[in-house]
């Protein structure tokens, strides 16, 4: 019990860090703002391919995700952390896409 609660104290450390840097920092608010001009329009195009597909999956849709993010960050040539945060964002997002493609 000690052990886990050491590490999620660190991590939840590390998170706080993260998100303090992307929220403070002149660099941070650049990526937010970048991440944020390129989220929306592949979420559109995900939503579009997921919906032509018969019975879609969670693993369907992330790999998906990565390809289509893969494409993207070499047509647009992003950054490497930049992409790396697109794909995560971009995954969560699946359970909202489910609900709307099933209801």
């Amino acid at each position: 019990m000690c052990k886990a609660f050491k590490r999620g104290l660190f991590f939840g450390g590390v998170l706080g860090a993260i998100l303090m840097w992307l929220n403070a920092t002149p660099k941070g608010k650049e990526m937010r703002a970048k991440l944020a001009e390129h989220f929306n329009p592949l979420y559109n195009e995900l939503k579009e391919s997921i919906k032509q597909l018969e019975g879609p999956t969670k693993e369907m849709y992330e790999a998906l995700v990565e390809r289509a993010v893969a494409e993207y960050a070499a047509k647009k040539e992003l950054a490497v952390e930049l992409k790396d945060i697109l794909i995560r964002d971009l995954k969560k997002k699946w359970n909202d896409l489910e609900k709307e493609i099933r209801g």
